[in-house]
């Protein structure tokens, strides 16, 4: 068994986002899904969010939040009859648009249609979990059946010019192990996948010895209150931290770094978000990552030049991210690695340098004495009732009228 390797926050850069500072502007236009995916947060209640007021929470967010991107979600947002409006609509209010989608009810025209309106990037949410109809009469799903359709709309988004395309999962347990299988994938498949997502499996837990309270009223939850209360069955699964992806990669791909995190509200220990970006060549070698000086002349720059701070990026820098090398050592020992690989056959100059993105979230956790342990500077806050609010605990907004409160039996 290999041992484990943990990040040192010491060695990352502290992301510089806050409430009023964020590159994401989240928008849930949906909570209508086509598919059902374990560890989802939203319940179907509402259905389709108006056009008018969508275009309200994105002004609200793009004054309040000074975001780069919109990101689209739900639900699925694909599923919005409005959706190319909304596209169009945040694209002429000079902010990036990047939809996040299961690509059930994604072809060929509607992506066309998406990029003419002006989106930015696809992130799809594919993993063995999904009732999808493609996995429909497979006994066993397993990582070459989940594959085969992450390639299929890969290379869907890669025809069409100047979108990124991103994939996720949701880790836990049960999957933890097959986490290098979907890192390898996607260095394998470098020419049309930009990005990685991991989002640790959580949820509120429903047993004896917690209570949940909306205010001072008592609430009776159960399993099927919300979209992430789970039962005690389910408690071995919240145990993986976004640490523990980290290791699981760094384990197997010993050139991958981390180079940047955000904390959480109540554990300062813990590393809610852990953002990097491994160089490799379309040969499929890997190099090295970029370090923490490198993100952080990234974040910095791109907010001196254009007033707010990135994450979706369509450029591709090549060859010319080597020069963040003078500031940084992890680049510089991963320019060193990309010397020492051409000189063998210098023909291999000529291989095109790419960048894949790897993040790790560990959403909200609750900690022994009640207190709820939430992302510092959350990038994923929506609009609800004209407030910002975090959006993986929007349903207990819409159901409670306010997040809930825990007393446990470790709590006076």
């Amino acid at each position: 068994m290999k041992e484990k390797i943990y990040p040192d926050k010491q060695k990352l850069y502290k992301l510089p986002w806050s409430t009023n500072e964020s590159p994401i502007g989240w928008l849930e236009v949906t909570d209508i899904c086509n598919i059902h995916c374990e560890g989802c947060y939203r319940l179907n209640r509402d259905g389709h969010k108006p056009f008018e007021q969508l275009k309200e929470e994105i002004l609200l967010l793009k004054k309040w939040r000074n975001c780069d991107s919109i990101t689209l979600a739900g639900g699925e947002s694909l599923l919005h009859p409005n959706i190319l409006d909304l596209v169009k609509f945040i694209n002429n209010k000079g902010m990036k648009s990047v939809i996040i989608t299961n690509g059930v009810a994604l072809n060929m025209e509607i992506l066309q249609k998406l990029k003419k309106a002006g989106l930015s990037g696809v992130n799809f949410h594919i993993d063995s979990t999904q009732n999808r109809p493609e996995f429909k009469g497979i006994k066993d799903v397993g990582e070459a059946d989940v594959n085969t359709v992450r390639v299929k709309y890969a290379r869907m988004v890669k025809k069409v010019k100047g979108l990124t395309t991103g994939f996720g999962i949701t880790v836990d347990t049960n999957n933890l192990t097959d986490i290098p299988k979907f890192v390898q994938w996607g260095i394998e498949n470098i020419h049309v996948v930009n990005s990685l997502s991991f989002k640790t499996f959580r949820g509120l837990l429903v047993e004896q010895g917690f209570e949940y309270f909306a205010g001072s009223k008592k609430i009776e939850l159960k399993k099927d209150s919300l979209g992430y209360t789970i039962g005690p069955e389910k408690k071995d699964r919240i145990t993986i931290t976004s640490s523990d992806v980290y290791s699981t990669i760094k384990q197997n791909f010993p050139e991958y770094e981390a180079n940047s995190y955000l904390s959480g509200t109540r554990d300062y220990k813990s590393l809610k978000w852990i953002l990097g970006n491994v160089i490799l060549n379309t040969k499929h070698k890997l190099f090295g990552a970029l370090g923490k000086r490198s993100m952080e002349i990234i974040q910095t720059g791109y907010h001196f030049l254009f007033g707010t701070y990135p994450i979706h990026t369509k450029r591709r820098f090549g060859r010319s991210l080597f020069w963040l090398a003078l500031f940084d050592k992890t680049v510089r020992k991963a320019f060193c690695n990309w010397l020492k690989y051409i000189l063998v056959f210098p023909i291999r100059v000529f291989y095109p340098i790419k960048t894949l993105n790897i993040g790790i979230v560990q959403p909200p956790d609750l900690l022994p004495d009640g207190s709820c342990d939430m992302c510092e500077g959350c990038p994923d806050l929506c609009v609800f009732e004209g407030k910002l609010v975090n959006s993986c605990r929007l349903d207990e907004y819409i159901k409670y009228g306010c997040v809930l409160h825990v007393h446990s039996d470790t709590n006076s």
